[in-house]
């Protein structure tokens, strides 16, 4: 294995909870836009921007409580 490849090797097995979740969350989240999209664009901007921050947030906060344990 190269380092490149080592290393990514790694991250994925320390990450991939995290990446799971970030995937799914941020597919929910095109679903919710795509779903309000017709009928309000201004608050599907909002539901779409709002729910990014508090999930890169929670997904944050989830990895730091976990490293501290």
């Amino acid at each position: 294995m190269l380092a490149g490849e080592l290393y990514s090797h790694i991250m994925w097995q320390a990450n991939k909870i995290s990446i799971v979740v970030l995937l799914v969350g941020l597919a929910a989240l095109g679903g919710a836009y795509w779903y309000l999209l017709p009928g309000d664009e201004l608050l599907a901007r909002r539901v779409l921007y709002t729910g990014i921050c508090a999930l890169l947030f929670a997904v944050a906060v989830a990895n730091w409580l976990s490293l501290r344990k």
